[in-house]
Parts: C-alpha cells; sequence; structure tokens
C-alpha cells in the first residue's frame, strides 16, 4: 500500500504541496511525519514540502487570531451556556500558562482547529502572538518531519500499523494536561474569593 502512495505522490508532487499546505492552515497534526518520509523517499523536495507546512501553518494561526480578535466577543456571546464556560476556562488556561500554552495548542490534532482562539480574544499583541506562533510552528515541524525523515522508508509499516494511535494517544494527554491546568485555575480562583472574604 505504502508504494502505491508513494508513486502517486511522485506523479503529483504539486497537487501535493497544495495539499499539505490546505492541510496545515487547518490543522497542525502528524502530517510532517508523512512528509518526511516521502522526503527521505526522494517522492517529495525539501525546500517546497517545508515552504508548504511553514507557510500553511502561519496562515492557518494568523487567521484564528484575527477572526477572535474581530469576532471573538460575538462568537462566543452566541454559544451555549456550557461552550461559553468551557471557553472562560480556556481564556483563564492561557493568561495563566501563556507562552506554554501557544507553543503546546498545535499538539494534538484537534485541538489546533480551536486553540489559538483564546488568544486572539486576549490582550496579547499580534507581534508577540507572531513570534510564539512561529516558534510552535518550527517546533511541531521540527519534531515530527524529523521522525519521518530519520526513520525514513523503514517507517512504512510503522506508518501502516501503529502510527494511528500517536494522535489518539497525544490528544488523551492533552486532555489530562489540559484538565489538571484547569483544576489549578479554579483553586486558584477559589483562593483569591476566600482572600477577599
Amino acid at each position: 500500500m505504502f508504494e502505491t502512495i508513494n508513486l502517486w505522490v511522485q506523479d503529483h508532487q504539486e497537487l501535493v504541496y497544495v495539499l499539505i499546505f490546505s492541510y496545515c492552515v487547518s490543522k497542525a497534526s502528524i502530517l510532517p511525519v508523512f512528509v518526511g518520509v516521502f522526503v527521505i523517499s526522494e517522492s517529495l523536495l525539501i525546500g517546497p514540502s517545508m515552504v508548504a507546512m511553514i507557510a500553511g501553518g502561519f496562515a492557518g494561526d494568523v487567521l484564528r487570531f484575527f477572526l477572535a480578535r474581530k469576532y471573538g466577543e460575538k462568537i462566543v456571546g452566541k454559544l451555549p451556556k456550557s461552550l461559553a464556560g468551557w471557553m472562560g476556562k480556556t481564556m483563564r488556561l492561557f493568561e495563566h500558562y501563556g507562552v506554554a500554552y501557544i507553543l503546546l495548542c498545535r499538539y494534538p490534532n484537534t485541538i489546533r482547529s480551536f486553540g489559538v482562539f483564546p488568544v486572539g480574544m486576549s490582550s496579547m499583541s499580534f507581534m508577540r502572538f507572531l513570534s510564539l506562533s512561529i516558534a510552535s510552528i518550527l517546533l511541531w515541524i521540527g519534531i515530527y518531519f524529523g521522525l519521518g525523515y530519520s526513520l525514513g522508508a523503514g517507517m512504512s509499516e510503522l506508518l501502516e500499523r501503529n502510527l494511528t494511535l500517536l494522535s489518539p494517544i497525544l490528544l488523551i494527554v492533552f486532555i489530562a494536561l489540559g484538565w489538571f491546568a484547569l483544576r489549578r485555575i479554579d483553586r486558584l480562583e477559589e483562593r483569591a474569593l476566600h482572600a477577599k472574604e
């Protein structure tokens, strides 16, 4: 199966670069692992692959940031009460963990789709966000692309059998860390309320 995909990628390189860009605009996930495997197998070129991933990640982050900056309050105001409360907690999570939040909200799959939203609604300047976003993009691509590239062709079996488990595992880890962080914020808020009384 991998060889069939590999041949298709070789025959449709330009389309694949566009697909890589488009995917990276919408989400992060483990796509750079696959790109690394295709680059080491010489189905894709490293330069256009890197440009597509970095540009896509950058475009997606900037788009989400400005949507949240301009329409965030209206969107949150129209959310059901439970989701609005969750968004409020996410905002506090960002306010408390700032830099780490931006660096980690790209991981794992699906989280990135809404992770930048609280940042856009915050008072953080666009230039500060931009530098942290670029650092996050480079970290994400560096780790995952490096993994795919270093393991290379021998990775095809792993990709076909086990890699689909990586995204759910990262999601569980991220949810657990988020839950502990939110619990800590709730405790800090309770202490602040008791201190005022």
